[in-house]
């Protein structure tokens, strides 16, 4: 969806680079973007509030809010997907593999 949408906007993301937190992915406010989004998948509430912080000092609070959200929905469609035994069509599998490699995915233990 980011790279369909940050296409859609005109500012395509480099998603590697995003996987990797290296930089802003080509994004306006991408790096406090990855670094919002590695901490709220974190266990650390002051690397949390302090990622919150820099991107609402950076972006302002609507951007802040609209960032949570999205985090949020990417978080319970993930569960609901799960939940419900939901599997990619098997003629996607090339693309996917090849977006999983770019992306490092086995490197998260969600992936396994």
């Amino acid at each position: 969806m980011l790279s369909w949408s940050s296409n859609e906007a005109g500012t395509p993301a480099d998603l590697a680079a995003i996987a990797e937190g290296a930089g802003d992915g080509g994004l306006p406010f991408g790096a406090e973007l990855v670094a919002f989004a590695d901490a709220v998948g974190g266990f650390d509430d002051l690397v949390l509030g302090s990622a919150r912080e820099r991107l609402r000092a950076a972006a302002g609070d609507e951007f802040l809010a609209d960032a949570a959200a999205v985090l949020a929905n990417f978080e319970m469609m993930t569960r609901v997907a799960d939940g419900t035994g939901a599997r990619f069509p098997a003629e996607t599998a090339p693309h996917r593999t090849t977006l999983d490699h770019r992306l490092d995915i086995g490197r998260f233990t969600s992936s396994r």
